[in-house]
């Protein structure tokens, strides 16, 4: 038998005033990114840079109609858009701006530490007169972010191909400042030097000992490992090259949503222990509150989208506690 293909009208209506209104024969199983391509050529303009949405029913709490931006990588129907009722429906396209690559993203955030690490480390200050800690606090740096730039390149898959250009500097700053600028310049200063007022505490880094320095290298270690692995598991439930969201079993994901952010904020507190000054401290704040509210905040879009089949007992990132 000859397969029935059903054509349906879907008219692209601009949310931009530098698009143009079209109307688009197309068919309910034709991915949204096909649509885009095409409505980008008519524009002339990055596909990139199109981001189409669709007005579901009014949210019967806030009475306001339900605006959502269609998923690329699906089709119109697993976007929710039904022809069953019509054969035309509306859908606003919108011009987000330049963007920039989400790999791209990560490795220029993860590159700036290294080189700010590396040029204060050896620039700014005479390594040769630093102490057991702030040698092994560089090493343990370093290794940390050559392990995310591995991962950004070889291990992790991401839902979006873009970003915003304008969100890689305020990306950046999270690195290249806290992690880079104020912790580097803190904690390769001269230790020899008798500091006073406020440079007291500004260069003050613990002076450990061999046995302490195996101790706290040895625990950073597993934590930098166990995030790896938690990474390396999150890629397997996209191994067959799928971007849809799958719950992810075994290791640590059995107890929280997030076990890779609970070990990457491990591996900081860790740290800042370890070295015992404030820049680490406040780094480690800061990067711990801010994965505890994306922890939280995807913790409760997997328990939206999963619903009952969504592990009852899970926390978002710590187990038992958060």
């Amino acid at each position: 038998m000859c397969k029935i293909i059903t054509m349906v009208n879907l008219l692209i209506t601009p949310r931009s005033k530098n698009l143009k209104k079209i109307n688009c024969d197309t068919e309910p199983n034709t991915r949204v990114q096909a649509i885009i391509n095409a409505y980008a050529k008519v524009n002339n303009i990055n596909p990139n840079r199109v981001k189409l949405s669709y007005a579901f029913d009014d949210d019967p709490k806030t009475k306001k109609q339900v605006r959502k931006t269609l998923k690329n990588f699906e089709t119109l129907e697993e976007n929710g858009l039904d022809f069953t009722q019509t054969d035309t429906l509306t859908v606003g396209a919108k011009d987000v701006g330049p963007q920039i690559g989400w790999r791209l993203v990560y490795f220029i955030e993860y590159l700036g530490p290294v080189l700010i690490h590396s040029l204060i480390y050896y620039g700014l200050y005479n390594p040769t007169y630093n102490t057991l800690t702030q040698k092994a606090a560089y090493i343990m740096t370093l290794l940390h972010y050559l392990k995310r730039e591995y991962e950004t390149l070889f291990v992790h898959l991401f839902s979006a191909d873009t970003m915003p250009l304008s969100y890689l500097f305020r990306n950046c700053g999270h690195y290249w400042i806290f992690n880079g600028l104020l912790m580097a310049y803190s904690m390769y200063a001269p230790q020899s030097v008798e500091y006073t007022g406020y440079k007291k505490i500004l260069f003050h880094v613990e002076d450990r000992t061999v046995d302490q320095t195996e101790i706290f290298a040895t625990l950073w270690v597993l934590c930098a490992i166990s995030n790896f692995y938690c990474h390396w598991l999150l890629r397997q439930l996209r191994s067959d090259g799928s971007r849809e969201h799958k719950i992810p079993h075994g290791f640590l994901f059995e107890y929280v949503s997030f076990p890779n952010y609970f070990f990457e904020s491990l591996c900081w507190l860790i740290f800042a222990i370890y070295v015992n000054n404030w820049s680490a401290y406040l780094f480690y704040v800061i990067g711990t509150g801010t994965m505890m509210d994306w922890a939280i905040k995807k913790h409760h879009k997997y328990i939206k989208e999963f619903g009952d089949k969504y592990p009852k007992g899970r926390k978002a990132m710590i187990p038992f506690i958060f």
